[in-house]
């Protein structure tokens, strides 16, 4: 209840997300061209890349770490109205979805390639334990449990499951909705497959990513909104067991192989 209560008095941080939200959406959404790529900025980009200049203001006040916790609690309560627009978006495109299938858990397994191409490039720019946390998937909040229970919080690999949860969380949503343009613009996968890209196991990034795909096809804002949200929720569930049984065993396989390799041409 204190917690409901101190939420409800923190009127700032309503009156910034407000007013913000009212800018971003007066802005809309604006294409960039880069060559013959088109790349989506929507709407939750910009109320991004405002609060945070508004964070970056020090003598404002307006937006601090205080504030933090509050907009977490905030940030749930839209994603449960978010998940409820997905379920009844998801029931109407039962047909699609039942078309897409296997296809829909299948992708989940790309998520593993991530490691052969992070894990290096951490050992590179010399990364040590931290590595394995960092890399043995995108690190989200199942992941960060499934670090921490092993190795414990006060581990390197939480120290870096955390410092890429955080990056994420920050600049996720920027970077998917980036690359979700890039992909339909540059032909690699189709509208839909990129709406299955989407639903990495991140409302937020989800969201931007949607959000740049449904600038870009607004005749197929309910296929895509279906595929994105039922995506994720397999990206969520599955999260978990596949970062135990394979995530993170297949990492520290390949921690220990590469280590010692790049250990013997230090020698």
């Amino acid at each position: 209840m204190e917690k409901k209560l101190s939420v409800l008095k923190d009127y700032k941080l309503h009156l910034v997300a407000l007013v913000v939200s009212i800018i971003a959406e007066l802005i809309g959404p604006k294409n960039i061209l880069v060559g013959d790529i088109t790349i989506v900025l929507s709407p939750l980009i910009w109320s991004m890349l405002i609060v945070f200049a508004i964070y970056m203001i020090k003598p404002l006040k307006l937006v601090t770490e205080k504030n933090a916790s509050t907009a977490n609690y905030m940030m749930g309560v839209g994603l449960a109205l978010l998940i409820a627009k997905l379920g009844v978006t998801s029931g109407s495109s039962m047909e699609e979805i039942k078309q897409a299938g296997l296809a829909l858990v299948l992708q989940n397994f790309g998520n593993l390639g991530t490691i052969l191409l992070a894990l290096p490039l951490a050992l590179l720019i010399g990364m040590k334990r931290e590595a394995v946390g960092m890399s043995h998937s995108l690190s989200r909040e199942a992941n960060v449990g499934l670090i921490q229970d092993t190795y414990g919080g006060e581990s390197a690999e939480f120290r870096g499951v955390m410092a890429v949860y955080i990056v994420g969380t920050l600049l996720g949503p920027i970077v998917m909705s980036v690359l979700a343009s890039i992909s339909i613009a540059t032909g690699i996968v189709s509208p839909l497959g990129a709406s299955m890209g989407v639903g990495a196991g991140s409302a937020s990034m989800m969201t931007a990513g949607l959000g740049s795909l449904i600038e870009m096809y607004p005749e197929l804002e309910a296929q895509m909104t279906a595929f994105a949200g039922l995506s994720n929720l397999i990206s969520s569930v599955i999260a978990l067991p596949l970062g135990v049984f394979l995530g993170l065993p297949l990492t520290e396989f390949l921690y220990d192989k590469l280590s010692r390799i790049m250990k013997r041409r230090g020698e």
